[in-house]
């Protein structure tokens, strides 16, 4: 039986001249995930594991230059600790052990472009942020961790993933995390997410919907600027 394809074939043929135009240097995609099991494990669910790693297999078939490796969590978990990955399926971008950006979910919908700007940006080096937003960027000198919780069908979300990923490639104390909720809402509701987007800053800032560049990347310096006292948690 014919496996149906995840990404439709008009994408597909625009995803290969994007590509061929575009990406520069070669681009390695790291997909955490487990082996399909007959017998359910509590704990172990991973809804959408099979279909997560056959979108990413027709994405990179689509230039010579990405390539896919697939990394199974319980078979590997000293690469999956590695890179501090404890739930699947994880897309991890950049340097192996050192991977700044990560997307925990299948990236569907709107989500799929973000994986694209993704390899755009790291393939070519070159910034999509702007001159202001990356001087600021400069001062950060402690680690801070960004959450972004999305859908697949709020376009709003693609934005603010897009933004908090391309922080993660300017400056290396910033670590960010894009989590699809409907397949991990024990996390979602850990933060009280009730509405997408949400970002967590360091666990106790939150800023919620779709926010400027300026907005967005004050909150993040709040956070990331050692200060001679701790401030409060942030609420926007």
């Amino acid at each position: 039986m014919t496996q149906q394809a995840l990404i439709q074939d008009q994408q597909k043929a625009q995803l290969k001249r994007t590509f061929r135009k575009d990406l520069k240097a070669e681009v390695e995609l790291r997909l955490f995930t487990q082996r399909p099991s007959p017998i359910a494990v509590p704990g172990r669910e991973c809804k959408y594991c099979v279909q997560t790693q056959q979108m990413l297999e027709e994405l990179t078939a689509l230039s010579p230059k990405l390539h896919l490796e697939i990394i199974d969590i319980y078979a590997q978990p000293e690469l999956a600790s590695g890179e501090k990955i404890t739930r699947v399926p994880a897309i991890a971008f950049g340097e192996k052990g050192k991977a700044k950006l990560r997307f925990f979910g299948i990236p569907m919908g709107y989500q799929l472009p973000v994986v694209v700007e993704n390899i755009k940006t790291i393939s070519r080096g070159v910034s999509p942020l702007s001159m202001d937003t990356r001087k600021k960027l400069r001062g950060i000198n402690q680690p801070v961790h960004i959450q972004v919780f999305v859908i697949p069908t709020d376009a709003d979300c693609q934005g603010v993933a897009r933004l908090a990923h391309a922080l993660a490639l300017e400056n290396q104390n910033i670590t960010a995390d894009v989590v699809e909720i409907e397949e991990f809402p024990a996390l979602a509701r850990q933060y009280g997410v009730r509405s997408v987007p949400m970002t967590v800053v360091n666990e106790f800032t939150q800023v919620a919907g779709l926010v400027s560049e300026a907005e967005f990347v004050e909150k993040i310096v709040q956070r990331g600027v050692r200060q001679g006292s701790e401030s409060a948690p942030v609420q926007a």
